[in-house]
């Protein structure tokens, strides 16, 4: 099986959509010899926004100092198999097809006696896990797909969790409130670990609660770590860091937005209980890349790439444009899924627009809608177009752009926002994906 046959079988398996449960990724881990156990260290980072660059802020630190690391995240931008990094790189295409063999294989056995089928992302969970294990990796960091307790990749005891801001995404699966939805987040905190604590309000009291039964030491943003800010551009920003064993002043990450600093302050946090030195925790942050962040693309017009699809993710985007761009005319290039808020979700990035291009998320199963967010445009008064092709979408936005005066904005969906990246660079992308987005 080559690495297109590999994706075809994944896709196939896409069918089955979400499947909350624990059953059948254990069972395939068990026929796979359990190499998530033969993985010496874990941080587990669950949460609704800010996890994926709390993960890959850990990562690279973990990483400058010296450690070999594995990342497993998703979804990915071009290629599938941004989804497995050993020590910061994407596994090969050749690689992941050797690997998905035998899981596939597994998979398939299960069936033939009698299992419900695996999912598209508990087969690449294991696959993770299959990778890393093989690959001699010391410290693995895990972003959980979706929710905490009822993911796949809560079939491990990391003796890190950090759990991310926690706002309302995915409640058909994980509940209607907050407190709901923070419970079972907190679902990936074990016995007797180590918890930061990034979450606000409502949910940061549910999640304390959760460390405090499994015996855990809870570290608070806010009451265990503190930052303060020194300055925000467009390269990135400056901090303090300070908890109870100490300080690092005048630290600088490459990742763009005032909430990124409160990502880089949490895997700081982390990085700290696992043992990270100084030198490594600001070669870190200096080397991080986490691509459609905040993310500058050209100069005539500027695109800015960024993937925020929710409230929260919205609401720091709109934060961001105010601190950072203060002067630039907007063109907005957005797509959003239908199961998203949209109407809260736009209504505090539609003011700052001066007019609007809707296109439709290549995602096409939760994007039969695609057009509901140009009627929310025109309810607020803003111009709009509307483009099913992202390529044509993004002409017509950056048609109405006078060259370096103003900026085009390109958000929602992060499978659009891959697209659109992928016309600018030129970068070449998969056809399978099981985006949470």
């Amino acid at each position: 099986m080559d690495y297109q046959q590999a994706l075809a079988a994944l896709a196939e398996l896409a069918r089955f959509g979400v499947n909350p449960g624990l059953q059948r990724i254990t069972e395939l881990l068990r026929r796979l010899g359990h190499p998530e156990r033969r993985i010496p260290h874990y941080i587990h980072i669950g949460g609704t926004n800010g996890k994926g660059s709390v993960a890959a802020l850990c990562e690279a630190m973990l990483r400058a100092g010296g450690r070999r690391t594995a990342l497993f995240s998703s979804p990915h931008l071009h290629s599938h198999t941004e989804r497995y990094r050993i020590d910061g790189r994407p596994i090969a295409e050749s690689r992941f097809a050797e690997l998905f063999a035998p899981v596939y294989a597994q998979t398939q056995a299960m069936i033939a006696e009698g299992w419900e089928s695996p999912t598209e992302f508990e087969l690449s969970t294991a696959l993770a896990f299959l990778c890393f294990a093989e690959a001699g990796v010391e410290w693995a960091v895990i972003e959980v797909g979706m929710g905490g307790a009822i993911d796949s990749t809560n079939v491990i005891n990391a003796e890190i969790a950090v759990i991310t801001p926690v706002a309302l995404d995915h409640m058909q699966y994980l509940g209607a409130t907050v407190p709901e939805i923070a419970r079972v987040k907190a679902g990936i905190i074990g016995e007797r670990r180590a918890v930061v604590n990034a979450a606000g309000g409502e949910a940061a009291a549910v999640i304390a609660a959760r460390a405090a039964q499994q015996g855990c030491r809870e570290y608070r943003l806010g009451r265990d770590y503190l930052l303060t800010e020194r300055g925000l551009s467009a390269a990135g920003g400056r901090f303090d860091y300070r908890d109870g064993g100490g300080e690092y002043r005048d630290l600088f990450v490459t990742l763009a937005g005032r909430h990124q600093l409160q990502n880089a302050a949490t895997a700081v946090a982390a990085m700290r209980l696992a043992a990270a030195g100084e030198n490594a925790v600001r070669a870190g942050l200096r080397q991080v890349v986490w691509p459609a962040r905040l993310e500058l693309i050209g100069d005539r017009p500027p695109v800015l790439l960024d993937g925020a699809h929710n409230v929260q993710g919205m609401q720091a985007l709109t934060a961001a444009l105010d601190e950072l761009w203060p002067d630039k005319r907007i063109i907005g290039l957005i797509a959003m899924l239908d199961d998203k808020q949209r109407r809260l979700s736009l209504q505090t990035l539609l003011p700052r627009l001066a007019a609007a291009v809707i296109t439709r998320s290549p995602y096409g199963a939760r994007a039969a809608d695609w057009q509901a967010p140009a009627a929310i445009c025109r309810e607020s008064g803003l111009p709009v177009q509307t483009e099913a092709d992202n390529a044509r979408a993004l002409a017509l936005a950056m048609a109405q752009a006078d060259g370096a005066n103003d900026l085009v904005l390109v958000c929602g969906s992060l499978y659009m926002v891959a697209a659109v990246r992928e016309c600018l660079l030129g970068e070449g992308k998969d056809l399978c994906t099981d985006c949470m987005s």
